[in-house]
């Protein structure tokens, strides 16, 4: 799940995989619409749904990761 995770965002937001994992814990990685197109192929892709809180929340890939594991079982 974690490899189709970075996928999803590596294909969006235009950043190569492998520099996604170096950063996984930095802010702040891409601009808010790009945010925003990473959370809707998220929802689609694993048929869950974010709440307001939540998206706030998902300020790096660890924690976008996380977040889509719990949701997601």
């Amino acid at each position: 799940m974690d490899n189709k995770i970075i996928e999803i965002i590596s294909t969006i937001a235009k950043i190569d995989k492998d520099q996604l994992i170096e950063k996984i814990d930095v802010d702040k990685l891409w601009e808010s619409i790009v945010h925003v197109e990473i959370i809707i192929a998220l929802e689609e892709e694993f048929d869950i749904v974010f709440t307001q809180e939540e998206i706030g929340g998902m300020t790096t890939i660890n924690k976008i990761i996380d977040l889509v594991k719990s949701k997601a079982k």
